[in-house]
């Protein structure tokens, strides 16, 4: 029996910055073979058939997958951050290794089997009882791959797991056919991966037995697994962040002029382009998530199962739509561009302060930070991203008022400075679980909306002028009850003082159950309205009251 426990298919949903990355991996990836196909020419049969076979397929197979149709071309392993040592991706390596050489894994089998406990410990007898079945009826060879005969040895086994284990091992043998024999493996990284020092087959946690007679001691490409090191053309494997960023608008650039002949496109508009790709990707999450969520696929045997893919057709048709309509999909993608490069840049920010740092506490601090963060994104903002960025950042800008000048709003709601330093700075403090966009004092007496409203200026007089302008901008806004919430008291703001509590000028309206008895004696509800001084405060004092 395989001491193999990891499932051949992935359902791990990575943080928010690594699944960006891969994200847009896929989509280098994608571009990729697009480009080369268009270079033929975009106006041709042949490119139309390609677009509608070819699909990306992310976090089944592997982080993510090329198919044609039905079958995988390429399965692609993405490693965001971590050391850049071979011996650092062992484990990575050797499960593309078992999946390559067709191993098994228990977690696969018992996928396949109804297992019913009555006391502690009738599960992992009747999982023992079935490996007990594998051995002695030698379904599975010694080095945990299927056996060649085990159709016919299958027929020997207890009838209470025979048509289980048929299944499971059909199942099988047809995904290692379509996906592991004939696929290339490729290993993208932020960082080189370094040539490792000794022979492969003599690093631990290798399967020495999957790795004999290699035509190079010190690569895998001979079994068609790629690292960074080794030579290969098809792609760059190795790509930092600001590198794969150039690379997606080198290609998006290229296709943009092959697609739309005679038309110039400026660094902004691909810059564009890129971020409605990366919407893509977004999109495909969330319907993945659903598929999940709703098990849609629930009567499908597990190893038959796929997952939502993103379509090359799909792809090449955002990429042929007029982005430069300047229209609420474009404001919409403006937003969303400038949104994740001040969370992105917020990341890095922290980690910079703490990658040189020996202590323990910077360290801790900084985990706190990320982790916060990224919750947020999971929990709050993706509620709203990809299509609804401009209602987000409203919410967080509920003082600047859409005018004429749409170019003025839509850039000052999308300030990424003030994303930044007002309002990602805050929830970072914040050490309680977030799960919405207002949070309550440890007391549940108060309710605080995160805003991106900054007081923080020296001068009382322009102090004055500003928290003035804001609240006149409240006021403009008061007919869009929506941004603020209904139950809020406070709105957080940077201010100068740590202890400011300033009259925001407006109040909400909301609705009390009110029970009153009738004559007959039954109690009625009705509605009343009940007006609430809303107020500012200073971030530092919202902090200490929703800690606590």
């Amino acid at each position: 029996m395989s001491s193999v426990t990891k499932s051949v298919l992935c359902d791990a949903t990575p943080s928010w910055n690594g699944y960006n990355y891969q994200g847009k991996v896929g989509l280098y990836v994608c571009l990729e073979n697009i480009l080369i196909e268009a270079r033929k020419g975009v106006d041709i049969p042949s490119f139309v058939s390609f677009l509608s076979e070819h699909h990306i397929e992310y976090e089944w197979i592997e982080d993510f997958a090329v198919k044609k149709n039905d079958t995988y071309l390429s399965l692609h392993q993405v490693k965001h951050k971590g050391e850049n040592n071979f011996k650092d991706h062992i484990e990575a390596i050797a499960t593309i290794l078992y999946r390559k050489n067709a191993v098994l894994s228990d977690t696969d089998i018992f996928k396949y089997f109804t297992i019913k406990s009555r006391k502690k410990g009738d599960a992992s007898a009747t999982k023992e009882s079935v490996k007990s079945e594998l051995r002695t009826h030698k379904l599975i060879d010694d080095q945990g791959r299927l056996d060649a005969n085990w159709r016919t040895n299958v027929l020997a086994v207890d009838s209470h797991y025979n048509s289980d284990l048929d299944k499971c091992f059909s199942d099988f043998e047809l995904l290692v056919d379509k996906a592991f024999r004939s696929s290339t493996t490729y290993f993208h990284t932020a960082d080189k991966v370094a040539i490792p020092s000794d022979d492969i087959s003599n690093i631990s946690g290798i399967p020495h037995h999957l790795v004999v007679g290699l035509a190079n001691t010190k690569s895998l490409s001979c079994k068609g697994i790629y690292l960074s090191f080794d030579v290969q053309s098809k792609y760059e494997l190795a790509l930092s962040d600001d590198e794969l960023n150039r690379k997606l608008e080198e290609q998006i650039g290229e296709l943009l002029h092959l697609l739309h002949t005679g038309k110039t496109f400026l660094e902004a508009d691909v810059r564009l382009y890129k971020t409605a790709l990366c919407a893509l990707v977004d999109q495909n999450l969330v319907k993945r998530h659903q598929h999940i969520r709703d098990k849609i696929d629930k009567h499908i045997p597990y190893l038959r199962r796929t997952k939502p893919s993103i379509f090359f057709t799909d792809i090449v048709s955002e990429l042929k739509s007029t982005i430069r309509n300047m229209d609420d999909a474009y404001w919409n993608l403006i937003c969303r561009e400038n949104f994740e490069k001040a969370y992105t840049e917020q990341l890095e920010e922290i980690y910079d302060d703490v990658k040189d740092s020996d202590s323990d506490a910077d360290i801790e601090l900084y985990r706190q930070y990320v982790d916060q963060l990224e919750s947020v994104k999971i929990n709050v903002i993706d509620h709203y991203f990809p299509d609804n960025c401009v209602e987000f950042l409203r919410k967080i800008y509920p003082h600047q008022v859409l005018t004429s000048e749409s170019h003025h709003f839509y850039s000052s709601i999308s300030n990424t400075d003030k994303i930044k330093s007002v309002f990602l700075d805050f929830l970072q403090e914040v050490t309680k679980p977030i799960e919405k966009l207002t949070l309550n004092c440890h007391k549940n007496s108060f309710e605080f909306q995160p805003s991106c409203i900054d007081f923080n200026i020296s001068n009382e007089r322009r102090k004055r002028l500003v928290i003035d302008t804001v609240k006149k901008g409240l006021a403009d806004n008061s007919n869009h009850q929506s941004l603020i919430h209904e139950n809020v008291d406070f709105i957080v703001v940077n201010s100068t003082n740590p202890e400011d509590v300033i009259s925001a000028g407006i109040q909400k309206i909301t609705e009390v159950d009110s029970y009153e008895v009738t004559a007959s004696g039954l109690k009625e509800s009705d509605k009343f309205t009940e007006r609430k001084e809303v107020n500012f405060v200073d971030s530092r004092k919202a902090l200490g009251d929703i800690n606590g």
